[in-house]
């Protein structure tokens, strides 16, 4: 499988996170320290100049603002790392971002299938090949999720209250595949002409516009616990992914001449690092 990553997009989202979550620590720091003023230095001492005293004054205010401007870019950092960095995931020894894991899943295609990690305009996750265009909304928290048609909820938990800020959460990845199908669709008005790969007549000319363009959500991590009800579209696990790719491609099939178009266009459109 011939990988296309955005790997630019994706250690600047990482290294956007980190900077977040240093800056969040040093707001909170910075609150903790202001709540021992009243102790180095008591409302009635006489200070020696105007900075200490309007520490003196507005400390109070100083923590109380600290605490949630800290808290908040705190979890603003951990919500980039959580999709951008790599981590250890559960049951699996690899150290790993979200898009490598979800190419790891799909080891073993040829390179019929192109892989697309953040390098199309306005789809994260996106494979082409005989199985057409399909869209995936991966999401990698752990925990209890919900699916009931096209409703997703997490159940309240503990855990969940606290880390609200710092997870992805499940979204709605109906919404969320339904927009990137729709934005892909218009991509592919593009294609009437001159699409084909350099010197290959019969890929010349091809109208992708017809291509089939599916979605499903995956969920990366093992101790992700669904409860799918008659979901609407498919809500898979990380090793479930090659099988659907290849249930796809028995369904659709498409030509080799219109898999090397829809390749070189989609190559031509996207933005990507050579590794």
């Amino acid at each position: 499988m011939k990988a296309y990553r955005n790997t630019k997009e994706i250690e600047r989202k990482e290294a956007l996170g980190r900077r977040f979550s240093m800056i969040g620590l040093l707001i909170l720091f910075i609150g903790m320290m202001a709540s021992f003023v009243p102790n180095w230095y008591p409302p009635d001492m006489q200070v020696s100049n105007s900075v200490l005293a309007f520490i003196q004054h507005y400390w109070a205010l100083g923590s109380l603002i600290a605490l949630p401007a800290g808290f908040l870019s705190a979890s603003i950092g951990s919500y980039f790392i959580n999709r951008f960095a790599k981590r250890r995931w559960p049951d699996n020894k690899a150290v790993a971002r979200p898009d490598e894991m979800l190419e790891r899943g799909m080891k073993g295609f040829d390179d019929k299938y192109a892989y697309f990690a953040y390098s199309l305009p306005d789809s994260n996750y996106a494979v082409a090949g005989p199985c057409g265009i399909l869209l995936f909304a991966v999401r990698g928290d752990k925990g209890r999720v919900m699916v009931e048609g096209d409703r997703w909820r997490e159940p309240f938990s503990v855990m969940r209250f606290f880390t609200v800020f710092a997870r992805e959460g499940v979204g709605n990845p109906n919404r969320e595949l339904a927009d990137q199908t729709a934005k892909m669709e218009k991509l592919l008005q593009h294609t009437t002409s001159n699409n084909g790969a350099a010197g290959d007549e019969e890929s010349k000319n091809i109208n992708l516009s017809t291509v089939p363009i599916e979605g499903a959500a995956v969920f990366l991590n093992s101790d992700a616990q669904l409860e799918v009800d008659s979901a609407t579209i498919p809500v898979l696990r990380l090793d479930q992914v090659k099988e659907y790719i290849r249930r796809k491609t028995r369904e659709v099939k498409l030509s080799g001449a219109q898999v090397r178009a829809l390749h070189e266009f989609l190559r031509a459109h996207s933005e990507y690092q050579e590794e």
